[in-house]
């Protein structure tokens, strides 16, 4: 594992993309330099040893313990064989790292998760993304196979957004649309109850994943009203529901439905041939007292499949300083962040 040269930096994107799981939207360089200016140095390594991987590693200093790392959505292995050569190449570049999260997009089940732990991995006590369990709907059929692959309800609903007179359009990024999206994510927070980050975190990032062709903000309007808005981000053959929100007004209308519908003939049209609707509860975990619930219920109208991963895990680099981290500083690190800082550690 060494860090990526000056000319090959310019063109990460490209590796990212090469990636045997496909290329993965957190582990570019726009995500990168946006973390950079959120408290954690972006390092950008590439595998020597094995297939080519591209990894992205976010690092956090920690008072008295050294560095944390974090892989997020990576590495970019496709298949769990192709990860001891990447642990060992960041065990070797660790350099004051006491410990590097990982979570690559491998699918769960009880012969993944021994063998990362043969591997010296250790499971988080918590997953830093909610995206552990997701839904993925296939983009390559045809417009008329997809849609029939929805469930009634869904394509029920679609139709009436249509008849109804909803709209559906990009737009571009500027103060109005971010304040407008960022109204809509607010009145879904005080309808769901969940954290929502600062609109000057979400602008950053949208305009820096817009500004490198891998982000487009829609909104679904009726009468001129924007009802429902989403941000996709996209990269090479993959995208994602990164952001989502919608008034309560006119809810009759079903404008989420036909938004989501429009994003996804959008990226098809772009090439894109597997959208990420990102966070449902894991399959196991699936009654209506979940959390995620209400998402899953919106969710499994465009597909029915649920695909998870195996979250985040530890590695390991100093054993005392990550045992020190694990039983107590990574809690107070998550509290100073929430109470001093009103924000997420990761």
């Amino acid at each position: 594992m060494r860090s990526a040269t000056a000319q090959e930096l310019g063109r990460w994107d490209d590796f990212v993309i090469r990636n045997p799981d496909g290329g993965q939207i957190l582990q570019t360089r726009a995500w990168g330099e946006f973390k950079r200016a959120h408290r954690w140095a972006p390092r950008y390594l590439l595998s020597e040893a094995g297939p080519e991987i591209a990894v992205l590693v976010l690092r956090h200093s920690v008072p008295g313990l050294g560095a944390l790392g974090y892989i997020p959505k990576g590495p970019g292995v496709a298949d769990i064989a192709q990860l001891p050569a990447v642990l060992d190449g960041l065990r070797a570049t660790a350099g004051s790292a006491f410990a590097i999260k990982v979570e690559p997009e491998i699918e769960q089940n009880a012969a993944a998760a021994s063998a990362l732990r043969d591997m010296g991995l250790e499971k988080s006590r918590h997953d830093v993304q909610i995206s552990r369990a997701t839904i993925i709907v296939d983009l390559r059929p045809d417009e008329d196979a997809m849609l029939a692959s929805f469930k009634p309800k869904s394509r029920y609903n679609i139709r009436l957004a249509e008849r109804r007179g909803v709209t559906v359009a990009p737009v571009p990024l500027d103060d109005t649309s971010i304040d407008t999206m960022y109204s809509l994510m607010a009145s879904t927070r005080d309808r769901a109850g969940f954290t929502l980050r600062s609109k000057a975190y979400f602008s950053q990032y949208w305009r820096l994943h817009a500004a490198a062709g891998q982000g487009q903000l829609f909104f679904a309007s009726l009468g001129g009203q924007v009802l429902a808005g989403v941000f996709a981000t996209y990269l090479g053959s993959k995208a994602w529901y990164k952001d989502g929100g919608s008034t309560k007004e006119h809810a009759a209308v079903m404008a989420p439905h036909l938004l989501q519908w429009e994003v996804m003939r959008w990226l098809k049209a772009r090439g894109v041939e597997a959208y990420d609707l990102v966070a449902v509860p894991p399959a196991a975990e699936l009654t209506s007292a979940h959390p995620l619930f209400g998402l899953y219920r919106f969710k499994s109208g465009f597909s029915e499949r649920i695909t998870e991963y195996v979250g985040t895990w530890d590695l390991p680099i100093r054993r005392r300083r990550f045992a020190a981290w694990n039983a107590v500083a990574e809690r107070a690190a998550h509290q100073w962040a929430y109470r001093v800082r009103h924000d997420l550690l990761y």
